[in-house]
Parts: C-alpha cells; sequence; structure tokens
C-alpha cells in the first residue's frame, strides 16, 4: 500500500453533519471486498438526506460509518 492512512467522510452519530477525517486503510478485506483509490467524486441526492439526518437516512442509516 502507498499510504498507512486515507481521507474518509465519516459519518460519527445520529445528526446532522458529516466529518473529513484521515482513518487507517483497511488492512485485511473479507472475500468479497475491494479497495479502490479515488481521483475524484461527487455528491448525490442520497449523500444530502445523510448530511441532512432527515427521516429518510434515519430509517436506512446506522452511525457511525465510513
Amino acid at each position: 500500500m502507498e499510504s498507512e492512512t486515507m481521507v474518509a467522510i465519516v459519518k460519527e452519530r445520529p445528526a446532522p453533519g458529516l466529518t473529513l477525517k484521515r482513518v487507517p486503510v483497511p488492512e485485511e478485506l473479507g472475500p468479497h471486498d475491494v479497495l479502490v483509490k479515488v481521483k475524484r467524486a461527487s455528491i448525490c441526492g442520497t449523500d444530502v438526506h445523510i448530511y441532512n439526518w432527515d427521516k429518510w437516512s434515519q430509517e436506512r442509516i446506522r452511525p457511525p460509518q465510513i
């Protein structure tokens, strides 16, 4: 691996907002996991629901999640 850490957007708690932080690169992957290097990213409507912590996300998301 090139680095021991990576940048991640984290939903730390069941409340509005997200946190941009450095986290350890996963050392062990499951049989159906894959680790990719992201060069560009964008947001979609689902991301807005999670950021705002509205009813939709409260029913589907269980923080903490990276």
